[in-house]
């Protein structure tokens, strides 16, 4: 934590990264909120790169850190090598808060129905759950393309998993990972989300990545166009958002900026509110499974939502019919055995 961070917030996570980097249990009970990191959805199960040239001093002093030297982030936190181990530290953080913030873990989506039911068995109050679409300026290429599963089909099994445990009403599901619009919003809340976090497109309406005339050349510079998120993992971020460089951030106009991103958060509201009374609905929590239909049956296999039009679901279908094909079976089996039974 650097100190305007929780002097400008009125709402302040401090997040538990997989190291000991910067942890600091005075800045701890200053949190309205605190995160254990686990996972995120494009690098599930893997650590990160911090790159030297984004270690500045101020960086530096937060984290514990040596200033311009390239770190690596740990895969897993030493002191949590389990769930049980989780436990434990999530008891720890509480009596180091008087339990009185909220606790939420992130898990990227890999194994989600496993994952999710060790994770409320560790007593967090939140499971934040990110999708593959989740970007980071800190993972390696080959974990963003090749790790990690979709949102629609990670949300499913996590509010299966929550029912299952018997924690569904106690453990809110915030889920996360390539949200831009209303719609997105409300499919993850009809697919039992209890709400949605937002990073990526928050930076885009914040005027990440905006062609400045006379200033920027994305083109030359990057091979890409504006809006292309290709060069924010170096620092250096024309739009002056996503670096530590004093001149490039220069270039941000906060305040045009700020409002840009509450037009952007009103609008996605307004859209969710939009569907919800589309279905009939006078809150978009009370959006439900059955307010969903797929176009494909890849996304009805993934969703777990009926393919448009008919009542098939791709593999819930068949095994809801194996089910009661065993069950007439045991039946007939069952009576033909007390008739045997029953013979002179």
């Amino acid at each position: 934590m650097i100190p305007p961070e929780r002097d400008l917030s009125t709402k302040w996570y401090y997040q538990v990264i997989q190291s000991r980097y910067g942890f600091n249990p005075h800045h701890l009970m200053l949190a309205d909120a605190v995160e254990f990191f686990i996972g995120q959805g494009c690098k599930v199960g893997m650590g990160g790169h911090l790159m030297g040239q984004k270690v500045t001093e101020q960086v530096a002093e937060m984290r514990s850190l040596p200033p311009g030297i390239d770190q690596r982030s740990p895969a897993r936190h030493p002191d949590w090598m389990g769930p049980d181990d989780l436990s434990l530290k999530v008891q720890e953080v509480r009596e180091a808060t008087d339990y009185q913030v909220p606790i939420q873990l992130k898990l990227g989506a890999s194994r989600v129905y496993d994952d999710v039911r060790m994770a409320a068995k560790c007593g967090p109050d939140v499971i934040y759950l990110d999708g593959a679409e989740g970007g980071t300026g800190a993972g390696p290429h080959i974990g963003t393309e090749e790790t990690g599963i979709p949102l629609m089909a990670a949300i499913p099994e996590a509010r299966r998993a929550l029912e299952d445990v018997g924690l569904a009403d106690e453990i809110d599901l915030v889920v996360a990972g390539g949200i831009r619009n209303g719609a997105d919003v409300a499919k993850c809340i009809a697919l039992g989300a209890t709400a949605v976090a937002i990073g990526t497109a928050a930076l885009m309406a914040l005027g990440s990545n905006k062609e400045i005339p006379g200033v920027t050349d994305y083109e030359g510079a990057t091979g890409a166009p504006a809006s292309k998120f290709y060069h924010m993992h170096t620092g250096n971020d024309p739009a002056g958002i996503t670096t530590q460089d004093p001149e490039l951030r220069k270039r941000l106009d906060v305040d045009e900026g700020a409002m840009r991103v509450y037009n952007f958060l009103h609008a996605l509201t307004l859209e969710a509110q939009m569907l919800a009374r589309a279905c009939g609905k006078t809150n978009i929590h009370s959006l439900e499974p059955e307010d969903l239909a797929a176009l494909t049956t890849e996304s009805a296999a993934m969703a777990k939502v009926p393919l448009a039009g008919t009542n098939y679901v791709p593999g819930v279908t068949e095994d809801n019919a194996l089910r009661e094909i065993k069950q007439l079976l045991e039946k007939h089996v069952a009576n033909d055995g007390f008739a045997g039974g029953s013979g002179v």
